[in-house]
């Protein structure tokens, strides 16, 4: 039941992007039609036309820049621990602390 059900969405789909592709694209206004094949009148009486197209410059693609490279940070391998008043840190028993390197 699954298999009929995504088949038949996946042809509503196709038959939708058909309908869509098959419009007519061209520059030129065209008359607007009924179903019937009769022109449509304005409240005034005038004949309904479609807004001709206008052409749109094509943008030619950006260059990208080059990144420029990295700054390669020097590693540190550890140093003391520092509080906010530039004091060092230090454990009950009276030892520094430091940071271990990586």
């Amino acid at each position: 039941m699954k298999k009929l059900l995504s088949v038949a969405v996946a042809a509503l789909f196709a038959a939708a992007s058909l309908n869509v592709s098959a419009q007519p694209k061209s520059g030129a206004a065209e008359d607007v039609k009924t179903k019937s094949g009769g022109g449509v009148m304005t409240k005034d009486g005038k004949e309904v036309t479609t807004k001709v197209r206008k052409e749109t410059p094509k943008v030619e693609p950006t260059v990208k820049k080059a990144k420029p490279a990295a700054v390669e940070k020097p590693k540190v391998k550890g140093g003391p621990v520092m509080t906010k008043d530039g004091k060092e840190v230090m454990t009950k028993d009276g030892k520094g602390v430091a940071t271990k390197g990586k």
